[in-house]
C-alpha cells in the first residue's frame, strides 16, 4: 500500500509538472485544446517515467547501502 501511495504522488507530481510545462509556453506555440490535452499526458508520461525509475534507483541504492551498513556493523562486532 506504501508502494502504490509513492507511485500515485509521483504521478501527481508528473501531471503538476506537465501543466506548467504545456501552460508555460502556451504564448510560444497557438494550439487546440486537444493539443494541449495530448501535450499535457504525453509529457504527464515522460515526467512519470523518468520519475518512476529515479524513484526505484534511489530505492535499490539506499536499501543496498543499508546492509552494506549493517554488514560493516556486524563485522565490527565480531572482532
Amino acid at each position: 500500500m506504501k508502494r502504490r501511495k509513492i507511485v500515485f504522488l509521483l504521478f501527481l507530481i508528473s501531471f503538476v509538472m506537465s501543466l506548467l510545462v504545456v501552460f508555460g509556453t502556451e504564448g510560444v506555440v497557438v494550439s487546440s485544446t486537444v493539443q494541449k490535452l495530448v501535450e499535457v499526458g504525453v509529457w504527464t508520461i515522460f515526467f512519470f517515467v523518468t520519475l518512476l525509475i529515479l524513484y526505484f534507483i534511489l530505492r535499490k541504492t539506499f536499501s543496498q547501502a543499508s546492509k552494506l551498513k549493517s554488514n560493516i556493523n556486524k563485522k565490527d562486532l565480531n572482532q
